[in-house]
Protein backbone atom coordinates (compact mmCIF):
# COMPACT_ATOMS: atom_id res chain seq x y z
CA UNK A 1 0.00 0.00 0.00
CA UNK A 2 2.89 2.55 -0.20
CA UNK A 3 2.08 5.87 -1.75
CA UNK A 4 -1.22 5.72 -0.52
CA UNK A 5 -2.53 9.02 0.61
CA UNK A 6 -4.54 10.22 3.88
CA UNK A 7 -5.49 13.65 3.52
CA UNK A 8 -6.28 16.40 6.17
CA UNK A 9 -8.66 19.25 5.89
CA UNK A 10 -8.90 22.44 8.57
CA UNK A 11 -11.94 24.00 7.75
CA UNK A 12 -13.34 27.19 9.37
CA UNK A 13 -16.78 27.09 6.91
CA UNK A 14 -19.02 24.64 5.98
CA UNK A 15 -17.69 25.68 2.00
CA UNK A 16 -13.98 25.30 3.41
CA UNK A 17 -15.35 21.87 4.40
CA UNK A 18 -16.76 21.02 0.99
CA UNK A 19 -14.04 22.17 -1.13
CA UNK A 20 -11.26 20.81 0.73
CA UNK A 21 -12.57 17.13 0.62
CA UNK A 22 -13.62 17.09 -3.02
CA UNK A 23 -9.73 18.70 -3.53
CA UNK A 24 -8.50 15.69 -1.56
CA UNK A 25 -10.34 13.23 -3.53
CA UNK A 26 -9.16 14.24 -6.72
CA UNK A 27 -5.69 14.16 -5.31
CA UNK A 28 -6.52 10.01 -4.77
CA UNK A 29 -7.37 10.31 -1.27
CA UNK A 30 -10.15 7.63 -0.14
CA UNK A 31 -12.62 9.25 1.19
CA UNK A 32 -12.19 7.06 4.74
CA UNK A 33 -8.84 8.70 4.69
CA UNK A 34 -10.05 11.89 4.73
CA UNK A 35 -9.60 13.35 8.50
CA UNK A 36 -11.29 16.94 9.29
CA UNK A 37 -11.16 19.37 11.68
CA UNK A 38 -14.09 22.17 11.87
CA UNK A 39 -14.30 25.12 13.06
CA UNK A 40 -10.83 25.76 13.32
CA UNK A 41 -8.82 29.47 12.72
CA UNK A 42 -5.12 28.02 13.01
CA UNK A 43 -4.41 26.54 16.48
CA UNK A 44 -3.20 23.05 17.10
CA UNK A 45 -4.93 22.47 20.12
CA UNK A 46 -7.24 20.52 20.24
CA UNK A 47 -7.21 19.36 17.12
CA UNK A 48 -8.59 15.96 16.52
CA UNK A 49 -8.40 15.48 13.06
CA UNK A 50 -4.84 15.92 12.76
CA UNK A 51 -4.01 13.73 15.64
CA UNK A 52 -5.76 10.89 13.66
CA UNK A 53 -4.79 11.55 10.14
CA UNK A 54 -0.92 11.42 12.19
CA UNK A 55 -2.14 8.66 13.66
CA UNK A 56 -3.38 6.92 10.13
CA UNK A 57 -0.09 7.22 8.03
CA UNK A 58 2.51 4.76 7.81
CA UNK A 59 5.87 4.05 5.74
CA UNK A 60 5.80 4.91 2.68
CA UNK A 61 2.09 6.58 2.70
CA UNK A 62 1.85 10.17 1.96
CA UNK A 63 0.36 12.61 4.68
CA UNK A 64 -1.86 14.98 2.32
CA UNK A 65 -3.44 18.80 2.50
CA UNK A 66 -5.10 20.95 -0.17
CA UNK A 67 -3.38 24.07 0.90
CA UNK A 68 0.23 24.28 3.59
CA UNK A 69 -1.82 27.15 5.73
CA UNK A 70 -4.47 24.47 6.14
CA UNK A 71 -1.97 22.10 7.30
CA UNK A 72 0.64 24.68 10.29
CA UNK A 73 0.46 28.25 10.48
CA UNK A 74 3.73 28.55 12.30
CA UNK A 75 7.27 27.37 11.47
CA UNK A 76 7.96 25.92 14.78
CA UNK A 77 4.79 22.88 14.72
CA UNK A 78 5.34 22.15 10.63
CA UNK A 79 8.95 21.48 11.17
CA UNK A 80 7.72 19.15 14.22
CA UNK A 81 5.35 17.41 12.30
CA UNK A 82 7.21 16.86 9.37
CA UNK A 83 10.00 15.76 11.08
CA UNK A 84 8.06 13.23 12.96
CA UNK A 85 6.19 12.48 9.51
CA UNK A 86 9.97 11.63 7.75
CA UNK A 87 11.20 10.18 10.94
CA UNK A 88 8.23 7.31 10.30
CA UNK A 89 9.09 7.28 6.12
CA UNK A 90 6.05 9.50 5.15
CA UNK A 91 5.93 11.76 2.59
CA UNK A 92 3.94 14.70 2.56
CA UNK A 93 1.90 15.86 0.02
CA UNK A 94 0.74 19.39 -0.78
CA UNK A 95 -1.44 19.21 -3.45
CA UNK A 96 -0.58 17.24 -6.67
CA UNK A 97 3.02 17.57 -5.17
CA UNK A 98 5.07 15.52 -3.46
CA UNK A 99 7.83 16.35 -1.00
CA UNK A 100 10.40 14.18 0.90
CA UNK A 101 11.53 16.50 4.21
CA UNK A 102 14.92 14.86 4.31
CA UNK A 103 15.36 16.01 0.31
CA UNK A 104 17.61 19.37 0.99
CA UNK A 105 15.55 20.93 -1.65
CA UNK A 106 12.37 19.37 -0.59
CA UNK A 107 13.10 20.59 3.08
CA UNK A 108 13.98 24.34 1.95
CA UNK A 109 10.94 24.58 -0.10
CA UNK A 110 8.25 23.61 2.59
CA UNK A 111 10.52 25.49 5.32
CA UNK A 112 9.74 28.32 3.65
CA UNK A 113 6.24 28.05 3.01
CA UNK A 114 6.26 27.39 6.91
CA UNK A 115 7.75 30.52 7.05
CA UNK A 116 5.26 32.34 4.80
CA UNK A 117 2.27 30.82 6.54
CA UNK A 118 3.08 32.21 9.74
CA UNK A 119 4.07 35.49 8.45
CA UNK A 120 0.56 35.51 6.79
CA UNK A 121 -0.81 34.58 10.43
CA UNK A 122 1.10 37.35 12.16
CA UNK A 123 -0.12 39.87 9.51
CA UNK A 124 -3.39 39.08 9.98
CA UNK A 125 -3.32 39.48 13.91
CA UNK A 126 -1.83 42.51 13.32
CA UNK A 127 -4.18 43.52 11.15
CA UNK A 128 -7.31 42.43 13.55
CA UNK A 129 -5.47 44.26 16.81
CA UNK A 130 -4.80 47.19 14.74
CA UNK A 131 -8.54 47.75 13.77
CA UNK A 132 -9.77 46.85 17.39
CA UNK A 133 -7.48 49.64 18.43
CA UNK A 134 -9.08 52.08 15.56
CA UNK A 135 -13.08 50.85 16.56
CA UNK A 136 -12.09 51.26 20.48
CA UNK A 137 -10.87 54.92 19.89
CA UNK A 138 -13.90 55.26 17.50
CA UNK A 139 -16.28 54.48 20.41
CA UNK A 140 -17.13 51.59 18.36
CA UNK A 141 -15.47 48.99 20.50
CA UNK A 142 -16.46 48.71 24.16
CA UNK A 143 -15.32 45.65 25.10
CA UNK A 144 -17.35 43.43 27.31
CA UNK A 145 -20.66 44.34 28.13
CA UNK A 146 -22.01 43.66 31.93
CA UNK A 147 -24.42 41.31 32.43
CA UNK A 148 -26.55 43.31 33.57
CA UNK A 149 -27.68 46.97 33.12
CA UNK A 150 -26.70 49.36 35.94
CA UNK A 151 -29.93 50.39 37.59
CA UNK A 152 -30.26 46.79 38.12
CA UNK A 153 -27.14 46.60 39.39
CA UNK A 154 -27.25 49.83 41.53
CA UNK A 155 -30.59 47.85 43.28
CA UNK A 156 -28.88 44.95 43.95
CA UNK A 157 -26.18 46.88 45.72
CA UNK A 158 -28.46 48.65 47.65
CA UNK A 159 -30.94 45.84 48.40
CA UNK A 160 -28.18 43.21 49.41
CA UNK A 161 -26.55 46.41 51.63
CA UNK A 162 -29.96 46.79 53.40
CA UNK A 163 -29.75 43.04 54.28
CA UNK A 164 -33.20 42.58 52.20
CA UNK A 165 -31.53 39.69 50.23
CA UNK A 166 -29.31 37.03 50.05
CA UNK A 167 -27.01 36.82 47.57
CA UNK A 168 -27.93 33.38 46.23
CA UNK A 169 -31.39 35.07 46.13
CA UNK A 170 -29.92 37.59 43.82
CA UNK A 171 -28.48 35.47 41.40
CA UNK A 172 -31.70 33.45 40.91
CA UNK A 173 -33.81 36.20 40.96
CA UNK A 174 -31.65 37.87 37.89
CA UNK A 175 -31.01 34.54 36.61
CA UNK A 176 -27.03 34.90 36.68
CA UNK A 177 -24.26 33.19 38.55
CA UNK A 178 -23.74 34.04 42.01
CA UNK A 179 -20.27 35.12 40.66
CA UNK A 180 -21.79 37.58 38.87
CA UNK A 181 -23.80 38.79 41.50
CA UNK A 182 -20.68 38.75 44.20
CA UNK A 183 -18.87 41.03 41.59
CA UNK A 184 -21.73 43.77 41.34
CA UNK A 185 -21.78 43.73 45.40
CA UNK A 186 -17.77 43.86 45.79
CA UNK A 187 -17.12 45.33 42.75
CA UNK A 188 -16.22 49.21 41.82
CA UNK A 189 -19.37 51.08 40.59
CA UNK A 190 -19.88 52.25 37.25
CA UNK A 191 -21.52 55.33 36.24
CA UNK A 192 -23.20 54.74 32.87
Amino acid sequence: MNGTRVGYARCSTDEQDVIQTEQLLTLGVPEDRIYIDRGFSGTRRNRAGLDQALAAVWDGSVFTVTKFDRFARNTAEANQILTDLSGRGVLFGLGASVYDWNDPFGRLFLQTLAMVAEFEANLGNLRTREGMALAKKNGKLKGKQPKLPEPARRSIRRRYAEGEVSLADLATEYSVGRSTIHRIIHGPETSR
